[in-house]
């Protein structure tokens, strides 16, 4: 018996003080696709389970992410050797986090959580046959106070609460807004290696971080019957933003596209994205010029013409402030 309870408990590292990756000509051919070039890598396969982890450092942030497929049936073994918060996100699947010290907590498919983590380990047994990506910043608490100097929105998350045990520290689960599942699309996918992954990633989970404070901020307020009757149109709105990243939509302009008052829409699609509409379209505008930027090989002024720039000094003044580079000129 003792035997088959160690063979069912797998060892998952949240987080680790130093660092081992494997090179990945040791993976199995079908999960190179999922690599991200600039992850470090560990991979363990047996009778019960494969589990992928990828990790990424940049600054304060320790970035994981779990591709875990269950065999049979296992306990996941997260392990953290020092206190972090960590803001989690599930896909796939979900899973029930067991504890001595609180109730069952469900991680639900497609929902985020905030996790106050001490030292140890943090059972999740899974079912066979069962698949989930799990995906994870993690952050030491004693790091956020400068954070907050820097992002002031990020007080939404300092002035929580700080249990004395492993828990959520969120009051509900949140549902993974749009903004967040691009911006953990484009983690998945970035094929950035060296400085320009660390600079493009870096800001792709300060603005992860961003984005669930503002939901926090927000959870108290009222759904407006407005925001969702015009569900579709607030939709239509984003995929446009994304789609079109290089024009400049003001306000007004969108209020008369669309036909819904400009405050109205204004509050809607805070409410709906947790971010406003004029950041938005600005994160997207950055994310496409970086990627112009850095591949195509053309002139300063013919990028920034390209991507809606009134001139290149102005498009580099803003890339700068947006990604903390220096772009070379």
């Amino acid at each position: 018996m003792r035997s088959t309870l160690f063979k069912a408990n797998k060892l998952i590292l949240i987080e680790k003080d130093k660092q081992s990756y494997i090179p990945a000509n040791c993976l199995p051919l079908e999960y190179l696709k999922l690599v991200v070039p600039y992850a470090g890598l560990y991979f363990r396969e047996d009778e019960e389970c494969e589990i992928l982890s990828q990790h990424i450092s940049t600054g304060p942030f320790s970035l994981w992410m779990h591709d875990i497929f269950a065999k049979d049936r296992i306990t996941l073994l997260p392990y953290t050797p020092y206190h972090i918060w960590t803001l989690h996100f599930m896909y796939e699947d979900s899973l029930v986090i067991e504890s001595k010290e609180n109730p069952p907590y469900l991680l639900e498919e497609r929902e985020c959580n905030l996790f106050n983590l001490l030292p140890g380990l943090h059972p999740v047994p899974m079912e066979a046959n069962r698949k989930v990506l799990s995906v994870h910043i993690n952050i030491r608490p004693e790091f956020f106070t400068n954070l907050v100097y820097k992002y002031p929105a990020l007080s939404e998350l300092l002035d929580r609460f700080t249990p004395s045990a492993s828990c959520a520290i969120n009051d509900a689960p949140h549902p993974i807004s749009a903004v967040a599942d691009l911006l953990i699309q484009r983690i998945l996918t970035c094929r950035y290696t060296g400085r320009k992954a660390h600079v493009f990633l870096h800001r792709c989970i300060l603005d992860l971080l961003l984005n669930y404070a503002q939901r926090e901020a927000q959870a108290g307020e009222p759904f407006l019957f407005s925001s969702l009757e015009h569900r579709e149109t607030y939709r239509q709105i984003f995929q446009l933003l994304v789609e079109q990243a290089h024009k400049t939509f003001s306000l007004a302009e969108l209020s008369w596209l669309y036909g819904l008052p400009a405050a109205e829409l204004s509050q809607g699609f805070r409410q709906h994205y947790a971010i406003s509409i004029e950041d938005f379209s600005h994160m997207q505008r950055m994310m496409m010029t970086y990627h112009v930027l850095h591949k195509r090989n053309c002139s300063l002024p013919v990028i920034a013409e390209a991507t809606g720039f009134k001139d290149a000094n102005e498009m580099v003044k803003q890339l700068e402030v947006y990604y903390e580079f220096k772009v070379k000129k």
